[in-house]
């Protein structure tokens, strides 16, 4: 078995990677301000019912679409690809979380590792025709390394469940077994998403939010806040 690309994906996927991810809760400080996530059963309810619709039904199928592009060296879908997942968050304050997440991700794996793939990602920045976001860094990052399709995917879902599960040790009375318990919980499914996933097609990809956008939304205006977004 070759497991080459397993430290690599560990490295750029663990918390010590500084791409700025600890600073964002992604609407949940916006839902505990109202009091809709508040403890360990609603902080599970919030992950069961909008972070597994958004994985399922937007995130890991356009890195799907973004890892399969990455691989065929198409730049042209690249650029298509990360335009739509920059058109597909409403919220100022997500599309700039993704934005910023993917442009350190993009600056720091050049540096660790240079490639052509992302020479190309850096001179599409420059000229303006890609933001890139943290979704198409994560997709060529790990088409770079080797990783296969289910661990990236697998990957990027587990973070996607974790980032909360650590936010909400600042914002609501939890504590760390409570988020471990709440992380362990949600992460039993990891399967069953990415197979739900996997039969979404790029024209029916996308998720209706509206409790996320408009926490988001109101989360900009906040008078005091312990995250960016």
């Amino acid at each position: 078995m070759n497991l080459t690309w397993l430290p690599h994906m560990l490295q750029t996927t663990d918390p010590l990677f500084p791409i700025g991810s600890y600073a964002h809760s992604y609407g949940l400080e916006e839902l505990c301000a109202s009091g809709e996530v508040h403890d360990q059963d609603s902080l599970l309810t919030y992950l069961k019912s909008i972070v597994y619709i958004n994985l399922q039904e937007f995130e890991l199928p356009y890195l799907r679409f973004t890892y399969e592009a990455a691989q065929e060296a198409d730049t042209t879908k690249i650029c298509e690809l990360d335009e739509e997942i920059g058109a597909s968050k409403p919220s100022k304050e997500l599309r700039q979380a993704s934005s910023a997440q993917g442009q350190q991700r993009l600056r720091l794996i050049s540096k660790l590792r240079p490639t052509p793939l992302f020479e190309q990602l850096l001179e599409l920045k420059k000229a303006k025709r890609v933001t890139p976001h943290h979704l198409t860094v994560f997709a060529a990052e790990n088409v770079e390394l080797q990783t296969p399709l289910g661990p990236t995917l697998a990957s990027w879902s587990y973070q996607a469940l974790a980032a909360p599960c650590a936010a909400s040790l600042k914002l609501i009375r939890i504590g760390q077994e409570g988020a471990q318990t709440v992380l362990t919980s949600a992460i039993q499914d990891i399967e069953t998403i990415i197979n739900a996933s996997l039969s979404i097609e790029r024209e029916f990809a996308g998720a209706f939010l509206p409790t996320l956008d408009i926490a988001s939304q109101r989360h900009e205006q906040a008078f005091s806040r312990l995250f960016i977004s």
